[in-house]
C-alpha cells in the first residue's frame, strides 16, 4: 500500500533543492542589470569548485586603495575553456568586468569577463 504522502514528500524535496541551488549561486547576491568595469593589479587567485575567487586591488577615482573579490567560475570549468593553471600570476594588470555586488561595500563582482592588456590575453567564456 502506498502512504498518502509520497506526492507532498516529492514536493518538499524538489522545493528544499531549488531553493539550495538558487542560494548557492546567489543570484540575489548581484545586479545582473548592471556591469562594472573595475582595473588593478592581481593579488591572488584561488582556482576551486564550486567558484574560482580573483583577488584584486586597485584605487578608486580619488585614488584611495580597494580590493576587489570577484567570483569565477568553477576551476574545472575553466580548465575546460583553456584557462591553465599560472596563466594569471600575482602583480599581473587586469581589467574585470563583471555584475556588481548589490550591496557596494563589498567590493564584490560576478566575472563577466577579464583581459591583460599587456599581451592582449583575454577570457569572455561562459557560465554554466
Amino acid at each position: 500500500m502506498r502512504p498518502r504522502n509520497t506526492p507532498w514528500l516529492v514536493v518538499g524535496a524538489v522545493l528544499v533543492v531549488t531553493a539550495s541551488t538558487a542560494a548557492h549561486h546567489g543570484r540575489l547576491d548581484y545586479r545582473d542589470d548592471q556591469i562594472e568595469t573595475v582595473k588593478g593589479t592581481l593579488v591572488k587567485i584561488d582556482v576551486s569548485n564550486p567558484h574560482s575567487i580573483v583577488y584584486l586591488d586597485n584605487r578608486d577615482p580619488q585614488g584611495a586603495p580597494g580590493q576587489w573579490t570577484i567570483e569565477w567560475v568553477a576551476g574545472l570549468q575553466l580548465k575546460r575553456q583553456g584557462v591553465m593553471d599560472g596563466m594569471l600570476k600575482p602583480g599581473d594588470q587586469l581589467v574585470i568586468t563583471g555584475y556588481p555586488s548589490r550591496n557596494p561595500a563589498e567590493h564584490r563582482l560576478k566575472l563577466r569577463t577579464v583581459a591583460r592588456p599587456a599581451d592582449g590575453w583575454r577570457w569572455a567564456g561562459t557560465f554554466r
